[in-house]
């Protein structure tokens, strides 16, 4: 993200911790971070979007070795692999380098594109199981032995057929999960440059380039403030990361609840940086003041675009003015702001993206999160692709990522436009981190 942040994957460390505390012999291995201070422009990631191809064309490159000697030294019985719709290959790679050491080790995959798409997903040889959704419940159960066909949230092969088991109902009480284990990583924690942390699961909003309806379907759940709090001291004196993300969709949803968890941090004197993605309409003045009290040092909000016909066309229930208000109020308090911004819309016009350049610079964010637009599976930008007859290739998902060169939906686009939208970090004054 044009950034040399490294974080880590709450979705595999809460289901690591839940296999842990039931006994099982876990580790994670994060191979998705940076080991040194390059820093990433946000248009050379764009520009060189081809190498990622070459990467997965090339099973002698060197990042397929330190996978293959780590799974080695492991010697795992199951690997649990992760699934976004841009690492597709990457994961069938991995699995198949795995099944090559042992044919013998079960490969479970989970995680959006494969909660989506389980059907297309599980027909490659080199998976044998998908956990849909919520992973936690259902990979504990598998792992524990139980009869297949009685795991809810599974699927699985049997006599050469997919078996899709019933959904499993969403988890009830979050607090009632152990914190996620940041301590299994094989390769170490020092690279945490913040440590993640998410008070509440799901999102209300339907923004047509997002997927999470598909995944939570509109229903948001919360921790308890008091269990985040706890969370963020044994993250404090257990590892002391240099800052806190908090990764909720919107950690700011409920505004009394996000100024009761602020409320806490300063009571609790936890005294640690953290930043966290809201939404403007979300925000208010004494809730932002409040936020800068307990420790935040940076607010990320959802702008995506600065034309007033694409706001309506995205289903962000957004206006630009709105978003005008909120900046106002963030920059009032003092707190440097991030805003994420996209281009290349269906529809959208040359002068539309003028506009969204033009935007960022009168709202003047210290930091731009850019992204081209890309239909990944699960969105109503996707759907509408596939209606407008586009051919999908469901085995080089790898091209459906928002900083590849290679998704551009609209190409009645100037390519000077693109370029000098992605462009805007590289102004005088604009930060690097963030």
């Amino acid at each position: 993200m044009g950034s040399h942040f490294n974080g880590m994957n709450l979705g595999l460390s809460y289901i690591a911790s839940i296999l842990a505390h039931n006994g099982y012999n876990v580790a994670i291995y994060n191979a998705d971070y940076l080991d040194n201070d390059e820093y990433l422009n946000q248009r050379q990631i764009f520009n060189n979007y081809d190498y990622y191809k070459v990467v997965l064309d090339d099973l002698n490159n060197p990042l397929w070795e330190e996978i293959e000697l780590k799974i080695r030294d492991s010697q795992p019985d199951i690997i649990g692999l992760t699934m976004l719709t841009a690492n597709y290959r990457v994961d069938k790679i991995i699995a198949g380098i795995a099944k090559k050491i042992n044919k013998d080790i079960k490969i479970i995959i989970g995680g959006t594109h494969a909660t989506i798409d389980p059907d297309n997903t599980l027909k490659n040889d080199e998976f044998d199981y998908l956990v849909r959704g919520e992973g936690e419940l259902t990979f504990l159960e598998l792992v524990q032995g139980r009869n297949e066909k009685s795991i809810k949230g599974l699927s699985y092969k049997q006599n050469n057929k997919i078996i899709q088991n019933e959904k499993r109902p969403f988890i009830k009480d979050l607090n009632s999960l152990p914190f996620p284990s940041r301590d299994l990583f094989i390769n170490g924690t020092n690279y945490m440059d913040y440590g993640n942390i998410i008070t509440g699961r799901g999102c209300p909003y339907t923004c047509v380039f997002c997927a999470s309806q598909k995944i939570w379907e509109r229903k948001v759940r919360f921790r308890s403030p008091q269990n985040v709090i706890e969370e963020l001291k044994d993250l404090k004196n257990r590892f002391n990361p240099p800052m806190i993300y908090f990764i909720d969709d919107t950690f700011t949803l409920i505004k009394d609840r996000a100024k009761n968890i602020c409320r806490k941090i300063i009571e609790e004197k936890i005294n640690i940086p953290w930043k966290c993605d809201t939404r403007v309409d979300r925000l208010d003045y004494e809730l932002v003041h409040l936020m800068k009290e307990a420790g935040c040092i940076r607010i990320k909000i959802g702008v995506e675009t600065g034309s007033d016909n694409i706001q309506n066309k995205i289903k962000k229930k957004l206006t630009l003015d709105k978003i005008r208000e909120g900046v106002k109020i963030i920059k009032s308090v003092g707190l440097p702001l991030t805003a994420y911004l996209m281009a290349g819309f269906p529809g959208e016009t040359n002068q539309d993206v003028k506009n969204t350049i033009e935007f960022a610079k009168e709202i003047d964010a210290d930091y731009y999160s850019l992204s081209i637009v890309a239909p990944y599976l699960g969105t109503e930008i996707y759907d509408d692709f596939i209606k407008s007859g586009n051919p999908i290739d469901k085995e080089h998902w790898e091209y459906f990522y928002h900083q590849s060169k290679f998704m551009i939906l609209n190409n009645k686009i100037d390519p000077k436009l693109i370029d000098e939208f992605l462009a805007l970090n590289e102004r005088p004054g604009k930060g690097k981190r963030i």
